[in-house]
């Protein structure tokens, strides 16, 4: 019922209740006559307001309630015609109201269409989902990825099949934050990026096909590893023939076969890292087993006992007894020492080593630091990369071959663990090295 049907209903409901009023009152009138004749002006004067009223008041507002509600169903009303000038203006002022929001809702309407005609059109797969993790949005290459048509306002656990993927989402949801991480997916390999809209709580995800950049990366470890195999026995042969010719040649030539010697030393020592290198990649996981520390430093450090005395260097050890114990794999964290201790040797011309060895929370910290020549500022940012040397005329001299730290850092992540730098020209450089303790195979 309209608001005018309901305002008559009030309207003669109460002229009932005054014509009941108005007879209770004038029944005690000596003349009849005078209540009858006052009775029906009353009553006439009363149905002229209730029509007024109605007509001028109750009639305007329900169109204008008609006009509001068909707004609020996101519906566009047809233009109505009002007498009342007062209910006019309004009237105008509201629909000034609606044509603004019909143009805002078809201008919102055309960027999402944009928006999932773009997000459609990209071949990586992205969705987006709530804090409930309810998926909102999602383009056809994640819909063809999953298998999956209308995923839309579905959870994602009830969509997503793949452990790896299911993991990452799973985490990103108890800990947002932007992070990324390489998946393998139906033969595919994918690096999977989240990032959390702050404003909405939604999290945004993308999966970058990357099959081919690390089938090329497989490619490129195969045949790193395939070289230095062949490379390794003619040089080794080389070094021989050298050394047998050492004994023959004449004071004159000895200097080119000096050369030569050095040269051929520094390629098997370039071709022994790469195949470290290749090995540790290669290596399907890692081989841990409880190793006690101090021996196993003790061990470490008689490997270097000659050239550090040559050098007159100091080597201290400082080892808390509660982080005198680690899990990892022996060969690699041997590897990961004589890298460092090897690079400090060369570098350090007086003072020495010092290594403390301390647990902070679950995980061990190897403080190792010396005395060195230092690492300049503009190269500390580049100096776990391949084949990069600081100083090229010195690796020269020094036999480096710019892949020990490259090393160092791919042995640290196998270990789940990470290094730090810091270093100053003419002041040592310190590594600091974090590894859990108690590392599960």
């Amino acid at each position: 019922m309209n608001l005018f049907r309901k305002s008559v209903q009030f309207l003669s409901i109460l002229l009932i209740i005054y014509a009941l009023l108005t007879f209770a009152l004038l029944v005690r009138a000596d003349s009849f006559n005078s209540f009858l004749i006052m009775f029906v002006i009353l009553t006439i004067i009363a149905l002229i307001i209730a029509i007024i009223y109605s007509r001028t008041i109750a009639l305007p507002l329900d169109k204008v309630y008609e006009f509001l509600k068909k707004i609020s169903e996101d519906q566009h009303p047809e233009s109505i015609s009002l007498n009342n000038r007062d209910f006019k203006d309004l009237y105008l002022r509201l629909e000034k109201i609606s044509t603004k929001l019909q143009y805002y809702e078809d201008k919102l309407n055309r960027h999402k269409k944009g928006f999932y005609t773009v997000i459609d059109s990209i071949q990586e797969a992205i969705w987006i989902q709530n804090e409930k993790g309810i998926i909102r949005t999602a383009n056809e290459s994640f819909e063809k990825l999953i298998g999956q048509g209308k995923i839309v306002g579905l959870y994602f656990w009830n969509i997503i099949r793949n452990k790896e993927l299911y993991d990452f989402v799973d985490n990103i949801h108890k800990n947002p934050e932007n992070l990324n991480r390489d998946i393998e997916f139906d033969g595919k390999y994918f690096l999977c990026s989240a990032s959390l809209l702050e404003q909405t709580k939604e999290i945004v995800f993308i999966l970058h096909d990357i099959t081919d950049m690390k089938n090329l990366e497989l490619m490129k470890k195969d045949l790193v590893l395939n070289v230095s195999h062949e490379l390794r026995t003619p040089l080794t042969s080389i070094k021989g023939y050298i050394e047998t010719l050492e004994q023959e040649v004449n004071p004159e030539s000895k200097d080119y076969l000096d050369i030569i010697k050095r040269n051929t030393d520094r390629l098997i020592n370039i071709v022994q890292d790469l195949l470290n290198l290749s090995k540790l990649e290669h290596a399907g996981r890692v081989e841990y087993e409880k190793i006690s520390l101090k021996p196993f430093f003790d061990n470490l450090i008689k490997i270097f006992q000659q050239e550090i005395g040559k050098k007159k260097l100091d080597f201290r050890i400082n080892i808390q007894p509660e982080a005198d114990w680690i899990k990892a794999d022996r060969y690699s964290l041997e590897q990961v020492f004589m890298n460092l201790i090897d690079n400090s040797i060369k570098h350090t011309q007086e003072g020495g080593i010092d290594l403390n060895i301390f647990l902070k929370d679950t995980e061990i910290v190897f403080e190792y630091s010396d005395t060195g020549s230092g690492i300049p500022a503009e190269h500390q940012n580049r100096i776990f990369e391949r084949f990069y040397v600081v100083d090229k005329s010195r690796s020269r001299k020094t036999g480096s071959t710019g892949l020990g730290l490259s090393i160092v850092k791919h042995i640290i992540n196998q270990h789940k663990g990470r290094i730090e730098l810091e270093s100053k020209l003419g002041y040592g450089t310190k590594f600091t090295i974090f590894l859990p303790q108690n590392m599960m195979k």
